[in-house]
């Protein structure tokens, strides 16, 4: 662990610590709530979480190990997950796209709680153009830019996720082994997207980055994501790309949701934090069962 996540998780405790007992007294224990988690991402296999939502005086959520967890879907036979660890159930079967699935679990004292999902198809991406230097931050910084066009099926909704990520080869610090080692390294950047005159980003919630078809006019669309050199830099070998997720419409209410519940605790002059409740899809129970499949395009930065 880091010198800056230790000083960081030590400063939590602190926290923790002093303020578990006014915690304490201004709040009881409420009854425990069975939450289900998972995302079936096509080509992969079933993984599903299922635990106990946790009281304020609790370090983490209670993992349950003996729940019979089950996932349907018409014309396949009924699949029974297995326990691994920390609340995870999964099997060797593959999520296809285009399938509807069903997740039931079973807890000894609950009411049984379910959820449902149909997995989207791929979109299809290309056409993408990449530009070094497409303005200036702030503070002077490079700005650079990838556009790209994604195919709409305009007979029915359909919802996305865009990210930018890079691939490299080459030796990397694994936090899991707490080791250098060497290896294809897959990172994440930090993204931004701006609405400009684009008609279906002026219609969405933050995160832009997160979007329906609600509002596009053709089968095609050009999408654009920014991103500065102060935020993220990469090696002229890195090989930058594309992931366009077509997520369901529970995942796309989920990030939506989840951006209002974490920017609203952050009051301004004159005002005091917010707390909204996360979107659930689970009955008789919380959490979020949604799916989605992936679509990488590599950028060619020349």
């Amino acid at each position: 662990m880091s010198l800056y996540k230790s000083i960081f998780f030590i400063f939590i405790t602190l926290i923790f610590l002093s303020c578990q007992a006014l915690v304490d007294d201004e709040f009881s224990d409420f009854a425990a709530v069975p939450v289900m988690n998972g995302l079936l991402q096509a080509d992969s296999t079933f993984m599903v979480q299922i635990s106990l939502a946790a009281n304020l005086s609790d370090t983490m959520p209670g993992h349950v190990k003996d729940a019979l967890v089950i996932i349907e879907s018409q014309g396949e036979a009924p699949d029974t997950l297995q326990y691994i660890d920390e609340g995870w159930y999964g099997s060797t079967r593959l999520v296809r796209a285009g399938v509807s699935y069903t997740c039931t679990a079973k807890i000894t004292g609950f009411n049984t709680i379910t959820a449902r999902t149909t997995v989207p198809s791929p979109t299809e991406i290309d056409s993408i153009v990449f530009t070094d230097l497409v303005g200036r931050g702030e503070e002077g910084e490079k700005i650079s830019s990838v556009v790209f066009l994604m195919h709409n099926d305009m007979q029915s909704e359909k919802f996305w996720e865009v990210k930018l990520k890079s691939r490299s080869f080459g030796p990397y610090y694994d936090w899991d082994i707490n080791d250098f080692k060497e290896g294809l390294r897959i990172d994440e950047k930090y993204i931004f997207m701006r609405a400009e005159q684009d008609s279906v980003l002026l219609n969405e919630a933050n995160p832009l980055m997160v979007f329906s078809n609600r509002k596009m006019k053709t089968d095609k669309h050009w999408m654009k994501v920014y991103f500065s050199e102060f935020s993220d830099s990469y090696s002229t070998t890195d090989t930058l790309f594309i992931e366009l997720r077509s997520i369901d419409e529970s995942y796309y209410n989920y990030q939506k949701q989840y951006y209002i519940y974490e920017s609203a605790q952050w009051g301004g002059i004159g005002t005091s934090p917010q707390r909204y409740p996360l979107y659930s899809n689970v009955t008789n129970g919380l959490g979020i069962f949604m799916s989605s499949s992936v679509t990488k395009k590599d950028v060619n930065k020349q």
